[in-house]
């Protein structure tokens, strides 16, 4: 009896060690268990951490090349506009010579449309019986000319001289040239004066002019007769 007693002891031993080793051993395990659930949650924070850095950075990144770029923009406007400056050229690309022959155009255009209202007008008495008056007036001035150095009076309807005759044909009988025809243009007594018959295309207007050749600023009307009839 008292042998099975002490076995039975022993067997209680041994299955109380082995509970407490199977206690102990699943303790261990759920403190292993939530170790690397710990650690997987703490990996994954990091990362998303990480992720949202990498982000923030790229986002700051960009702006500044983005505010780079509007700068270097505005940089370059500025060096062009101070180029141009530089370069003696206006804010719209015009260069001076090109202003200058423009503003030369103008007048030369603004003179030629016939602008004598400011003149005073003489009339003078006329012997010559297709003659209905005749007049002078001290606004008319030379039309401007193209040609330089010593003038030739030319009637060759091709020749610039040509041209500007009857631009002062024009200019001093207030026909357009789109509304005149040219009944004669020749020479008016010397080299450099000439004389001029024109009428409106409908004829109800005819005109004598009178020209003169200034040097360096081109024909000036002296005289306009206004025509009865054609001679």
């Amino acid at each position: 009896m008292p042998i099975e007693t002490s076995r039975r002891q022993q067997m209680k031993k041994k299955k109380k060690a082995n509970l407490l080793i199977n206690s102990l051993i699943g303790i261990v395990g759920v403190l292993i268990l939530i170790t690397l659930i710990n650690l997987l949650s703490n990996t994954r924070d990091v990362a998303e951490e990480e992720s949202l850095v990498e982000e923030q950075e790229q986002s700051t990144e960009q702006t500044e090349d983005e505010g780079q770029q509007e700068v270097e923009s505005e940089d370059l406007t500025s060096s062009e506009l101070d180029g141009a400056d530089e370069n003696g050229n206006s804010t719209d690309g015009a260069s001076e010579d090109e202003t200058t022959t423009e503003n030369a155009t103008n007048d030369e255009e603004s003179t030629a449309e016939g602008d004598t209202s400011s003149g005073e007008v003489v009339t003078e008495p006329s012997t010559d019986p297709i003659v209905k008056e005749a007049f002078t007036n001290s606004a008319w001035q030379p039309i401007g000319t193209s040609q330089t150095g010593t003038h030739t009076s030319s009637y060759d309807p091709n020749s610039v001289d040509w041209a500007e005759k009857v631009r002062a044909l024009s200019y001093a009988s207030g026909l357009s040239e789109d509304n005149m025809y040219i009944k004669f243009l020749g020479n008016g007594g010397s080299p450099q004066k000439s004389i001029g018959t024109i009428t409106s295309k409908d004829e109800s207007e005819k005109y004598r002019v009178y020209l003169e050749w200034v040097d360096g600023q081109g024909w000036k009307p002296t005289k306009v007769e206004v025509l009865n009839q054609l001679p």
